[in-house]
């Protein structure tokens, strides 16, 4: 009966010395990127069916990209957001036709997500995150908007632009991008080329 109550009274001391904090107030940050383990599979992000009506000021455009495990195994992202289009990030360039290659890295701009030059991007303080789960080449399906091309102020007053895109990946345990592709895009009144 004595040892029972020693071994009591010693864990009522343990709690109580424990919920005891040396810095009140302190309060630690979770790291993320210890807890999500590192995707080493081959992965590829490739552009879905590349529309060819994109107009410049007109709202709701989007494209369609897909994440694909190119490994034999079944491959589990864990750091995965259940908001689709916080896991990706697109950057555009103007450029000329067949030029992208020649694009500097200052030439490219964010596209998504979008944010207003000036403007900070709103903080999610606990993002909701659920595993991507990927069997041998399945992919995953991500819907991005184009809502740069409703603000954007291109370069010159053309007929026709050719807008160099890229996506990757905006996650720590995953570092996948797809290729440079060009896209052609219209004013919203077709006028006239304009040299």
């Amino acid at each position: 009966m004595k040892k029972t109550t020693r071994i009591l009274s010693a864990l009522a001391a343990l709690l109580i010395l424990g919920a005891c904090s040396a810095e009140p107030g302190v309060q630690r940050e979770f790291d993320e990127t210890r807890y999500f383990q590192q995707v080493t599979a081959k992965m590829s992000l490739e552009h879905g069916y590349l529309r060819l009506d994109y107009t410049l000021g007109v709202p709701n455009q989007s494209m369609t990209f897909l994440l694909k495990n190119q490994d034999v195994s079944v491959v589990s992202v864990d750091e995965w957001y259940m908001n689709e289009t916080d896991n990706i990030r697109l950057y555009y360039a103007f450029c000329e036709p067949g030029k992208s290659g020649e694009l500097k890295d200052e030439d490219w701009k964010l596209a998504w997500p979008d944010e207003m030059p000036g403007e900070d991007a709103p903080r999610k303080s606990h993002p909701r995150r659920s595993s991507l789960v990927l069997q041998p080449n399945n992919s995953a399906v991500l819907d991005v908007p184009l809502t740069f091309l409703e603000h954007v102020e291109p370069p010159r007053r053309k007929a026709r632009y050719t807008v160099a895109l890229y996506a990757q990946i905006a996650l720590n345990t995953l570092q996948t991008k797809s290729e440079v592709f060009e896209i052609p895009v219209f004013p919203k009144t077709k006028d006239v080329e304009i040299e």
